[in-house]
C-alpha cells in the first residue's frame, strides 16, 4: 500500500459507561432509549459507580486498546487507523463513523468488543453503525463486520493466560479443589427462543477453554441481569455458588469469558456483590484478570483485522 492510499479502518465498539455518577440519569436515559429512570434505580446505580470509585475505567482502558492495536497493526508501514464507538455513551458510534468518514477511510473491519455473537447486544451496535454511516452519507464504504470471535485461537489463549495467572496466586492451593464459574452477561430468555445463538456462542469459547485449562469442577453462569421485569438468561452466579457452598468447596474462580475489559460488570458485580455473596456462605471467590490491553489481546484483534481482510 503506498503512503498516499486511503487507511483501513479498525472500528472498535463498546456498550459505554458513565464517568462521573452525575452522568448516571442520561446515561440511563441512552439505554432506555430516551425514558427516564426512576429515581430509585438511579440511585441503585449511582451506589455501584460509587463502591467501584465514582466512574467506570471503560473509555479509558479502550482508548488505550485502541492507540496499542494501532501500533501493532501499523509497525511496518501506516496501514490502519483504530477508532473506537460507544452505543451508549460519549465517544458515540455516530461521531466516531463521521469522524472515520472525514479521514478519507474508503475500508473498513468493524466489531464489537463482546466476543460472543447476540441479537441483544452485538446487531444493536451493527445497526447503529450502518445508520450512523447512512446519516453521514457514508454508505459508499466498504464494511466488513466480524459478528462473532467467540472461538478465535488468539482469544481462547489469553484466556487461558489468565486462569493460569489466577492459579498461580491461589497456590498452594491444589487445582482440584477450586470450582470455576465461567461466566457471560445474561440476556432475557426470549431472545434465545427467537433464534438468539448466544448460548451457543457461550458455549463455544468455554468449550475451548475447558480443553485448553482442564478445570476439574466448573460451571458456566450468567451475570448482571437487567432490571426490566422479564426472565433472564440462567442459571446464575448466586445460584450456581449456592450450589459450590453445599458441596463443602471453599475457592472458586470466576472467568468472566463474556467480558474484555474492567467496567461495573466487573467491578461491582464481581469484584463487590458476588464475592460478598460468596463470604456470606463460606467461600472464597477469585477472578481472573481482564484482558484490558494484554498483548496476547491486543495480537487477537490484529488478526482478526487481518483475516477479515482476506
Amino acid at each position: 500500500m503506498s503512503d498516499t492510499a486511503p487507511l483501513t479502518g479498525i472500528f472498535l465498539m463498546a456498550h459505554g459507561a458513565p464517568e462521573s455518577t452525575d452522568d448516571i440519569p442520561e446515561y440511563l436515559k441512552q439505554i432506555r432509549g430516551g425514558k427516564e429512570s426512576t429515581p430509585e434505580v438511579i440511585d441503585i446505580i449511582r451506589d455501584r459507580y460509587e463502591q467501584i470509585g465514582g466512574k467506570s475505567p471503560l473509555r479509558e482502558i479502550t482508548a488505550e486498546l485502541a492507540n496499542r492495536l494501532e501500533n501493532f497493526l501499523n509497525q511496518e508501514s501506516p496501514q490502519f487507523k483504530v477508532y473506537v464507538g460507544m452505543r451508549n455513551w460519549s465517544p458515540y458510534i455516530r461521531d466516531e463513523v463521521k469522524r472515520m468518514k472525514e479521514d478519507g477511510v474508503k475500508k473498513v473491519i468493524a466489531l464489537c468488543l463482546a466476543p460472543q455473537f447476540s441479537t441483544w447486544s452485538t446487531r444493536l451496535y451493527f445497526n447503529a453503525f450502518k445508520e450512523a454511516l447512512k446519516d453521514c452519507g457514508g454508505e459508499d464504504i466498504d464494511v466488513h463486520f466480524v459478528g462473532s470471535w467467540a472461538n478465535h485461537p488468539l482469544l481462547i489463549d489469553v484466556f487461558a493466560e489468565k486462569y493460569q495467572e489466577a492459579l498461580e496466586k491461589l497456590e498452594p492451593q491444589k487445582p482440584e479443589s477450586i470450582y470455576t464459574i465461567f461466566t457471560a452477561h445474561s440476556i432475557p430468555s426470549e431472545s434465545i427462543e427467537l433464534g438468539d445463538p448466544y448460548d451457543q456462542e457461550f458455549n463455544k469459547t468455554v468449550e475451548l477453554l475447558v480443553d485448553r485449562v482442564k478445570p476439574q469442577h466448573w460451571y458456566q453462569a450468567y451475570q448482571s441481569q437487567g432490571m426490566i421485569p422479564v426472565p433472564w438468561l440462567g442459571p446464575t452466579v448466586e445460584s450456581v455458588l449456592d450450589k459450590i457452598s453445599r458441596v463443602g468447596s471453599k475457592t472458586v474462580l470466576v472467568v468472566p469469558v463474556g467480558f474484555v475489559c474492567d467496567h461495573v460488570e466487573i467491578l461491582f458485580d464481581i469484584d463487590i456483590e458476588f464475592k460478598k455473596y460468596a463470604e456470606d456462605r463460606k467461600l472464597k471467590l477469585h477472578r481472573t484478570e481482564s484482558l484490558n490491553f494484554s498483548p496476547t489481546y491486543i495480537e487477537a484483534l490484529a488478526s482478526i483485522a487481518w483475516e477479515a481482510m482476506i
